[in-house]
């Protein structure tokens, strides 16, 4: 039976509206079938027995360092905490933006075991992203090990927040979406001059290493083709005068 051009474009348009529809409530709570906590926030507190998908990126900007933040002050000292926190973030921050420019870094204040600790980090690209999975991932952090992974969230405006955000969060440390610690910022753009600096610093030892090998091997070349020449010229001196010779014989 062959479709009629009516048949054939209703089953265009049905399906055309049925990708629309899927891709509008992907993530969202109308999805059935993806977890739109684990979409939006990386995390989930159903974990593996979660009903809906959770899935996990190939690639991303974004990665996850689980439960990598641990306080070990006195969680009644503010300024401990608070000093211990900016630490570490001052930190990590530097660390990670050797391998390429950082858009975020995010630390949990979340108290549910699916969230506490995390760390997210969200890069400008995802090579480097990439690069500092490959290298983080199963190091060892102030004694901690570091799982690392790639997250599906690169809109933490989504996965924030707004009651946290805005001091009120009724729910508290319980609340299933991200609370990030605040950092103020002029500490972020501080530690972003200082990491391009840095990142500066080491192209240019790149460019100056490049710049010796490539000298070396010039002032080698060189060395080699005049030594070559020197040999040729008296081997040339030796045959002329052994022809000499044979003539005066």
């Amino acid at each position: 039976h062959k479709p009629t051009t009516d048949s054939y474009y209703s089953y265009i348009h049905y399906y055309t509206t049925m990708a629309k529809h899927l891709a509008r409530i992907h993530g969202t709570e109308e999805d059935k079938v993806n977890c739109p906590f684990y979409y939006k926030i990386g995390a989930c507190r159903h974990a593996d027995r979660c009903s809906r998908l959770h899935h996990k990126p190939a690639f991303s900007q974004t990665l996850l360092f689980s439960h990598l933040f641990q306080s070990t002050v006195d969680s009644t000292n503010d300024e401990a905490v608070l000093e211990e926190f900016l630490s570490f973030y001052e930190d990590f921050y530097l660390e990670l933006s050797k391998f390429g420019r950082l858009e975020g870094l995010y630390i949990a204040d979340n108290v549910a075991d699916h969230l506490v600790g995390h760390v997210y980090a969200k890069f400008r690209n995802e090579e480097d992203a990439t690069d500092c999975l490959q290298v983080m991932h199963g190091r060892y952090y102030d004694g901690r090990l570091m799982l690392c992974e790639y997250s599906p969230v690169t809109d933490f405006r989504e996965a924030r927040c707004r009651d946290y955000d805005e001091l009120d969060c009724a729910r508290g440390g319980y609340c299933n979406f991200l609370h990030a610690k605040p950092v103020p910022v002029a500490l972020i753009e501080s530690l972003d001059e200082d990491a391009e600096a840095d990142r500066r610093r080491v192209r240019d030892e790149a460019r100056s290493r490049k710049r010796r090998k490539r000298e070396k091997e010039h002032d080698r070349h060189h060395h080699h083709h005049r030594s070559s020449s020197g040999k040729d010229d008296y081997d040339d001196d030796r045959d002329r005068e052994s022809r000499r010779s044979s003539r005066r014989e």
